[in-house]
């Protein structure tokens, strides 16, 4: 199941790192929510995904992310976790499919986004 990927950005582009990739979550269809050092972005519908679960179209299938920056020393660290997921609204087995999936197009969107911006410093972890 996924837990978080961890990318590692140039410390003084670090606000500049956080609209890139939140401009990148909006092209993707993602409803994108800044508060402070952090980004929520939804796609989806909740609703029709607790009551269709797996028969939603894939496009209409709830998703929830969380962005966030963490500063240490020299380095800093944009996070990306899921949020708000939990398995009432996952589906059943297709819907976790669907969830892995998403997730793995999510990071290669912002890893992307990133490394064509100049802003990462390393690979992803």
């Amino acid at each position: 199941m996924e837990t978080t990927t961890e990318f590692a950005v140039h410390t003084g582009d670090r606000c500049a790192a956080m609209e890139v990739a939140g401009a990148a979550l909006r092209r993707t269809g993602h409803r994108v929510e800044t508060t402070g050092g952090t980004i929520t972005a939804t796609a989806g519908s909740r609703v029709l995904t607790i009551l269709l679960g797996a028969l939603v179209h894939p496009s209409r299938e709830f998703r929830r992310y969380e962005l966030s920056t963490t500063v240490t020393g020299t380095s800093t660290t944009i996070t990306l976790r899921p949020a708000g997921s939990g398995t009432a609204v996952s589906g059943g087995g297709i819907g976790a499919q669907r969830r892995r999936s998403a997730w793995q197009q999510v990071n290669a969107v912002l890893e992307r986004a990133l490394r064509s911006a100049g802003g990462l410093t390393g690979p992803p972890r």
